[in-house]
């Protein structure tokens, strides 16, 4: 029987899955950033946002605005 090989490999501390706030310095690094955000995600996860802006469209179409 052949016995289990050791891993020379530190271990690796786990980075927190806390969110983040991230700041950008222009306004175009922050769109770049969230196109590729965008762009990564699952076809599943997109179709969940599209799901959602259609229900906040017919949420804001049906608002009345009251002065």
């Amino acid at each position: 029987m052949k016995q289990p090989e050791k891993s020379d490999k530190i271990p690796m501390a786990k980075e927190p899955t806390v969110p983040y706030m991230k700041t950008f310095a222009s306004q175009e690094e922050a769109e770049r950033y969230n196109m590729i955000q965008d762009i990564e995600k699952t076809d599943m996860e997109k179709f969940h946002s599209f799901c959602r802006m259609i229900r906040i469209g017919r949420m804001l179409s049906r608002a009345k605005i009251v002065k």
